[in-house]
């Protein structure tokens, strides 16, 4: 059964309005800067925040119909929510916070801790059910509120950040087992994260969130190829602008200009590969067609390669070699020359 959100809430000045729906084919992941609305959301699929208007409805069952209109209670929408701090249960064992969705809805004990023991088993926790929270892991922890929201039977999981506070030792391993019970998952799945990693290694599809809006979503690959907005370029780390194109040049709000491909023109987000903006210490000779000065704001690791970001007219970021940093004496506080070819521009209609 599909998820369909098609709706507004207000919280102070703040706007969400989705229109959205996910199905069970693959795991959705909702990505965005911070106070895009993502948890906002995760919150009214579960029931935890009314909408203003709209609906929510989760195959042929209204959730959510708006201000007078049918709103059905957290309890009993059939919802399973991992939350960024686990909020286990702190007086009860581990066994019994994991029953206890079951035994909400009536199960008997013997049953639902039955229950709850084969999914402490699941996720590799079974030696651990006598335990309370305060003497589990981190990871321990998430693993048990996993179980929890699956042991539940949850027509939908919901997961709200689920290893920001992993260590990155344990954030490996966890990713990769949190990747297997979503895929097993039969229902529609959502997971709001911050980190690009998590979102591409646990989702199949992408919907980036900014200001309240959904601004783009998709494959990963679809996402990676062409980003539509400053942040899902710094997400997937490339280059991203929007302006007007005409006549070979593209026109940036900040007054910049870059000399582009001819086609298209009009409204168009323009996307640069880090790999293709060439640094220099001295104004280059030879055939780019832009070349000018920067300011070097930042250089970070990036895997085997540096990170350099430039200041300037047009504000980049160039990817090359630690030697390359090392023999152009390149510096943060420093000054240099991009250069850019207009052919490894890419143009897409805005």
């Amino acid at each position: 059964m599909n998820l369909v959100a098609d709706f507004a809430l207000r919280r102070g000045s703040f706007e969400l309005a989705v229109d959205l729906e996910v199905d069970a084919s693959g795991t959705v992941a909702i990505v965005g800067p911070n106070g895009a609305g993502k948890s906002s959301l995760l919150a009214a699929i579960a029931g935890l925040l009314r909408i203003d208007r709209g609906s929510l409805r989760l195959g042929d069952r209204t959730l959510d119909g708006g201000p007078g209109g049918t709103f059905v209670p957290p309890e009993q929408r059939g919802v399973g929510m991992v939350f960024q701090d686990h909020l286990l249960f702190p007086h009860l064992r581990v066994v019994d916070n994991v029953a206890f969705g079951l035994r909400a809805r009536g199960v008997a004990r013997r049953q639902a801790r039955d229950e709850a023991r084969r999914w402490l088993d699941r996720v590799g926790l079974a030696e651990h059910e006598g335990r309370l929270p305060a003497q589990l892991s981190g990871g321990q922890a998430q693993r048990v509120a996993l179980a929890r929201a699956l042991a539940a039977r949850p027509s939908v999981l919901l997961l709200d950040e689920p290893l920001s506070s992993i260590d990155a030792r344990t954030k490996v391993e966890l990713r990769g087992e949190l990747r297997r019970h979503l895929d097993a998952f039969a229902g529609p799945r959502l997971v709001v994260t911050h980190d690009a990693v998590d979102a591409f290694a646990l989702a199949q599809r992408i919907v980036v969130l900014e200001e309240g809006r959904v601004v783009q979503q998709g494959s990963v690959a679809e996402i990676c190829g062409r980003p539509r907005s400053r942040y899902v370029g710094d997400l997937v780390g490339t280059n991203v602008f929007r302006g007007v194109a005409s006549n070979g040049v593209l026109r940036l709000a900040n007054g910049g200009s870059l000399v582009v491909p001819a086609e298209p023109a009009g409204e168009v987000f323009a996307t640069v590969h880090p790999r293709a903006v060439a640094l220099y210490r001295v104004r280059p000779d030879g055939t780019p067609r832009n070349v000018f000065a920067v300011r070097i704001v930042a250089i970070v690791p990036a895997g085997d390669r540096m990170r350099v970001q430039v200041d300037g007219d047009v504000p980049l970021v160039a990817e090359v070699t630690p030697q390359a940093v090392a023999d152009l004496a390149l510096a943060a506080g420093g000054e240099a020359w991009v250069a850019l070819k207009a052919t490894e521009i890419a143009l897409d209609p805005a």
